[in-house]
């Protein structure tokens, strides 16, 4: 398994647009509740295991 996943692998594990994955990963970026967000220049890197875990409910 992907240690990071990206904006991409997002909006196919969720089944969402382009838009709505991006949404998703800004909204946690702000928050800071949900999943842990990395943002390199303007790219993002979601860490796997934090995303998964907030999918399942468990974080």
């Amino acid at each position: 398994m992907k240690k990071v996943f990206t904006a991409k692998d997002i909006q196919e594990i969720l089944g969402v647009c382009e838009k709505t994955s991006y949404d998703l990963i800004r909204q946690a970026l702000t928050r800071g509740d949900m999943f842990k967000v990395i943002k390199v220049g303007n790219i993002y890197r979601i860490p796997s295991k934090s995303f998964l875990d907030w999918l399942d409910g468990t974080d």
